[in-house]
């Protein structure tokens, strides 16, 4: 997946679910909103912001699953006990 891809679906898809979720009774205002939120996004992509985003949503989400895989840290064995 590409910055570029990853910055929209980071930024549009919370911003439609929450569009959504308050707007869907007033038509006109949600439409608006929709309109809204595409020159801003589009905005961030003419001026290359979006791929900064993008890039960072995608090195988080690396880091989240090389975590996930790595499992538990393993323990560190116990000192051995001191000798008068």
């Amino acid at each position: 997946m590409t910055p570029t891809i990853a910055g929209v679906l980071a930024l549009a898809l919370p911003l439609l679910l929450l569009g959504l979720i308050f707007l869907r009774r007033n038509r006109a205002v949600f439409l608006f909103y929709l309109v809204l939120c595409a020159v801003g996004i589009g905005y961030l992509v003419s001026t290359g912001a979006i791929d900064d985003i993008g890039t960072k949503a995608l090195e988080l989400i690396a880091q989240g699953t090389a975590e996930k895989d790595a499992g538990p840290a393993p323990a560190s064995p116990e000192p051995a006990p001191a000798t008068p």
